[in-house]
């Protein structure tokens, strides 16, 4: 009987293979354990190595900066100024620069040129309103003011059945150009005028005028409320004397019917600066909405005014003697393009009013650059016509600020005030007398060191992923050990040894 001689095993370059991949990814997991481990250490609050290194370079035994060595001051860092086009560089279809203090025209450009006020036509819907409405009255927000808005423009953000102050609309009207507000309260002017007044006249102008010019012979009671407005409106405009002017709607939609010119805008602007509301409306930057039936917490929205010379009218420059940007009304649209009436008080105390339109569209990014120029320019014409100091401060001191009566930044802001016609009093003031001015102590303050907590409170991540790689590591340990007990099982069990 031939007796089978069992072959010695012998190792092949496979098996070598594995055990080194074995090898490497054993290697390589406790590394990836052991480099966040020592990150940790270094970064360890306790640890004064770190800190004997940093005390070395300051110069100090425990590794702070000496106060006498660092220096606390401004380094100049800040908005710079910026430089504004000259009046013939500027893009837009006119503009219109008047004195309302004296009456007189600045400067203009194309100001009868018929042009599509867009966003702008609030100033007359808000002047209407101050006319009409109690500022406290509740108002209900109806489903014809809510379909009558287009998608994509820009909203108050309100919804069928809301009620709220009309307050709250003026400011939802200006601040953000919400269109809803704008129909909310043309239905409310519409309800007024007809309590206060009875029907509307017949007689021109008339919202939809036919095109050959003869005489309007609808009825305008018939109208839906928000037409019944543009009928009031369009009477104001007359009344005013402005005769190259027609609106179709309180918010500016595009209609090739709606439309008015530089001058004109301007005027209609000089009649809302007569109502002190309307005043403050224009000159806050922010309002936050109260509480109302589908909203429960004051302060549910904050909106902002569009109107970004308000809150940065330092672009303007100090030397164009302007002392305040009181506030206005931006309007933008395709067919529009962009454009905005705005009040200005000049050092010598005149009241300015800018309203420039037709800026293109595609440069609508240069709204505040073109008509800060307008406004530089004009302000200086006025300043030089009549040189006298009567209102302290300028743009960087007298900015526009929101808050209840009384409260408020005080200092150097000077109390402008916008003039009305049953106001004959100067409106200037003096400057503040020396024993006026607030004294401020400046104190310097020792910055206490932050008191560090833990390791895990200080390096919370760190930790997370150190112990996720420590229980990996385990994983696979624990993995690795059961296959070699498993292969020296089977080897054992089918006689099989090993060969050095």
């Amino acid at each position: 009987m031939t007796q089978r001689v069992r072959q010695p095993h012998i190792r092949t370059s496979g098996g070598r293979s594995k055990k080194t991949v074995l090898s490497m990814l054993l290697t390589i997991v406790i590394a990836l354990t052991w480099i966040p481990a020592a990150s940790l250490i270094a970064l360890d609050p306790a640890d004064t190595s770190a800190g004997d290194t940093a005390a070395a370079v300051a110069g100090t035994p425990d590794g702070t900066t000496s106060q006498q060595d660092v220096d606390f001051g401004s380094k100049g860092v800040g908005q710079q100024e910026v430089a504004l086009p000259s009046l013939d560089k500027i893009q837009c279809a006119s503009y219109f620069c008047y004195d309302r203090t004296t009456k007189q025209v600045l400067l203009s450009k194309n100001e009868d040129t018929r042009i599509y006020p867009a966003s702008m036509t609030k100033i007359m819907t808000l002047a209407l309103a101050m006319e009409y409405l109690d500022p406290f009255e509740k108002i209900t927000v109806s489903k014809s003011a809510m379909d009558a808005t287009t998608p994509n423009s820009t909203m108050m953000g309100l919804v069928a059945g809301e009620e709220l102050e009309a307050n709250e609309l003026y400011y939802g009207l200006m601040l953000p150009s919400g269109n809803d507000a704008a129909n909310v309260l043309a239905e409310e002017i519409a309800k007024h005028y007809k309590a206060q007044k009875g029907a509307l006249p017949t007689t021109t102008p008339a919202p939809n005028p036919p095109a050959d010019g003869s005489p309007a012979t609808e009825d305008p009671n018939t109208f839906s409320l928000i037409g019944q407005f543009a009928y009031i409106a369009n009477m104001k405009i007359r009344s005013l004397g402005l005769t190259n002017s027609h609106f179709l709607n309180p918010n500016g939609l595009q209609n090739d019917n709606h439309y008015t010119t530089a001058h004109d805008l301007a005027m209609m602007f000089d009649y809302a600066l007569n109502f002190e509301d309307f005043c403050t409306v224009i000159h806050a930057p922010t309002h936050f909405f109260k509480a109302d039936n589908k909203h429960d917490f004051d302060g549910w929205k904050v909106v902002k005014n569009t109107n970004n010379l308000l809150t940065d009218p330092w672009m303007i420059g100090l030397d164009a003697h302007c002392a305040e940007v009181y506030g206005g009304k931006t309007g933008t649209t395709k067919a529009a393009g962009t454009g905005m009436t705005l009040l200005t008080i000049n050092e010598n105390g005149h009241e300015i009013i800018t309203c420039v339109c037709g800026i293109p569209y595609d440069l609508a990014d240069r709204q505040s650059v073109y008509v800060a120029a307008v406004v530089r320019e004009a302000n200086i014409k006025c300043w030089e016509s009549d040189p006298v100091t009567k209102v302290e401060g300028n743009v960087y001191d007298n900015r526009a600020y929101n808050a209840p009566n009384g409260e408020g930044p005080t200092g150097s802001r000077a109390d402008v005030t916008v003039s009305r016609p049953e106001n004959t009093e100067d409106t200037s003031t003096e400057a503040p007398s020396a024993t006026t001015q607030p004294i401020v102590e400046t104190v310097y303050v020792t910055p206490v060191p932050e008191e560090k907590g833990s390791l895990f409170e200080e390096h919370p991540v760190l930790m997370v992923v150190l112990i996720v790689l420590l229980v990996v590591v385990s994983a696979v340990l624990i993995v690795l050990f059961i296959s070699i007990a498993k292969v020296k099982r089977r080897r054992k069990k089918a006689g099989i040894r090993r060969v050095l």
